[in-house]
């Protein structure tokens, strides 16, 4: 076979290296500076290839966050359903969270990011937290059963935008390990859900 001749790649693998180029270019340019010619150079595809799978930069932008929240949430779901105490589930759960910020600090940085001068992209941003904060809400149910829904809903934004914070304040300060980030987490947050754990 001649070598010239590239594979053709299927419509979802070319789909999965848009977004890849996506979030190198968000993390790397913020969302208001970075071009959709960026995203294609980074794709290796042209641009009128990448606004056949994209109609705009906020299509692109929430398929970005959608993929990063279902990721995460998908992983939060399986610690759930493992045969351990809830201590030992909320730990593993915030270890997850601080191993996705350390393995992919760009796809960290567009998540916990919002654009300031778009408004369009701002919202989209905002509605994808509204989804995390809701998954993880569902998530809590398992540590404090018996609880009205608000209860959980408000301890999951809690809870979410003190890891999001702490997961910033990390980005920019790679001192501490995991580990030790974890136990402050664990430290500052078990105390009031170890109480509706038992």
């Amino acid at each position: 076979m001649d070598s010239r001749v590239r594979k053709r790649l299927s419509a979802e693998a070319r789909r999965a290296r848009i977004i890849e180029a996506a979030v190198s270019a968000f993390a790397r340019d913020g969302y208001d500076a970075t071009k959709m010619d960026s995203i294609a150079a980074g794709a290796g595809i042209t641009k009128p290839v990448l606004y056949d799978h994209f109609l705009s930069k906020q299509a692109l932008f929430l398929a970005v966050l959608e993929s990063i929240r279902d990721s995460l949430l998908a992983r939060g779901k399986t610690i759930v359903g493992e045969d351990a105490d809830p201590e030992q589930k909320f730990r593993r759960s915030v270890d997850t969270f601080l191993e996705f910020v350390e393995q992919a600090p760009d796809a960290a940085r567009v998540l916990l990011t919002v654009p300031a001068s778009d408004p369009v992209a701002a919202k989209v941003s905002r509605e994808v937290q509204a989804g995390a904060s809701a998954g993880i809400a569902a998530l809590l149910a398992a540590f404090m059963p018996g609880r009205m829904p608000w209860h959980r809903q408000a301890t999951a934004v809690f809870l979410k935008e003190g890891l999001h914070a702490v997961a910033v304040w990390w980005l920019d300060h790679p001192g501490p390990s995991r580990e030790e980030i974890a136990d402050i987490v664990l430290d500052a947050a078990w105390l009031g859900l170890r109480g509706h754990a038992r």
